[in-house]
């Protein structure tokens, strides 16, 4: 009787466990891809093109070992849209990229503002989310397009 109820209680605790994990798992995803996915979907004005990572990283002022994968598109400086789907390294390194883009966008909307205010309502209400080790940042005229790419792409 002893054993039976030793056996329960580790089976009743593995799926207390289980079912506990199961809320907090984020999909692993190809940032290139999302990035991709989100640049052939939504209607850009400018002509975006690929940035190369450790150039983009430092216009962000992150480190490049904050982030283990990403891909980035930046417009021609004409417009404000910009696409950046980057992979932190670990999990402490997400506030570290989050507060990085944020800081992009900030700069963006002072300099927008000063020679283009058309631009400046992207700014004011980009794209931005973290999601486990993601961030994603994308600036563009219509947010609802990017934010269904990007469900569809977390399966949610």
């Amino acid at each position: 009787m002893k054993k039976l109820m030793k056996i329960i209680a580790v089976l009743s605790c593995t799926i207390v466990l289980l079912t506990g994990c199961s809320g907090n798992e984020v999909k692993t995803i190809d940032t290139a891809g999302l990035a991709d996915d989100l640049y052939s979907g939504v209607t850009w004005k400018d002509q975006l093109g690929e940035v190369d990572l450790s150039k983009a990283l430092t216009v962000y002022g992150i480190s490049t070992e904050a982030v283990s994968t990403g891909k980035v598109y930046m417009g021609t400086n004409a417009t404000a849209e910009e696409i950046a789907i980057l992979e932190a390294a670990s999990p402490e390194q997400t506030s570290v990229i989050e507060e990085g883009v944020k800081s992009r966008v900030e700069a963006q909307l002072a300099s927008f503002q000063s020679y283009n205010a058309a631009e400046v309502v992207k700014l004011e209400n980009p794209l931005i989310q973290t999601r486990g080790n993601y961030v994603i940042l994308c600036v563009c005229d219509d947010k609802s397009e990017a934010e269904a790419i990007v469900e569809a792409c977390f399966g949610e």
